[in-house]
């Protein structure tokens, strides 16, 4: 079983530390690097930013929030990464199938949004490679609160 924590990490193009999901004490945007490549091949992923904290767009935001929060049992797509420029959901995003039960949170395998509506992503361009974490659901929450608590902009 995989761990997941926050941690205070400075993305590249961040100009200040912040909190960031980790797993395995990684930071969650090079933890995906060399998973996720765009239509040309390219992986920008250590470039981006935590979804929760940078979307400008606040039904966005919340949305990216909710999404992620283990609060039912059952599947969800959850945005975690985009891009520092735009700050939307109309750029690259980086999202996770989040599978929920009672014990465990699983992240079964991450991609590229290719389409949303109002916020929630509904087309998905799944990464080929099978990288996935099991994360203790106790743990995954408190991951998760201690993330929104120390995110400025929540």
């Amino acid at each position: 079983m995989n761990t997941i924590s926050t941690i205070i990490s400075k993305p590249k193009f961040a100009s200040t530390e912040q909190p960031v999901l980790a797993i395995d004490g990684v930071p969650v945007y090079q933890w995906v690097k060399s998973q996720i490549f765009d239509e040309d091949g390219n992986d920008d992923t250590h470039t981006l930013v935590p979804a929760q904290t940078w979307l400008y767009d606040q039904d966005e935001s919340r949305i990216a929030w909710e999404l992620l929060e283990p609060t039912h049992e059952g599947a969800t797509v959850a945005p975690l990464l985009v891009c520092p420029d735009d700050m939307d959901l109309n750029c690259t995003v980086v999202v996770v199938e989040q599978i929920v039960d009672k014990k465990t949170v699983e992240w079964r395998r991450f991609g590229l949004s290719i389409n949303h509506i109002n916020g929630v992503v509904t087309s998905v361009r799944w990464s080929e490679l099978e990288q996935r974490a099991i994360f203790d659901r106790t743990q995954f929450e408190k991951a998760f609160l201690d993330f929104k608590r120390l995110s400025p902009s929540y």
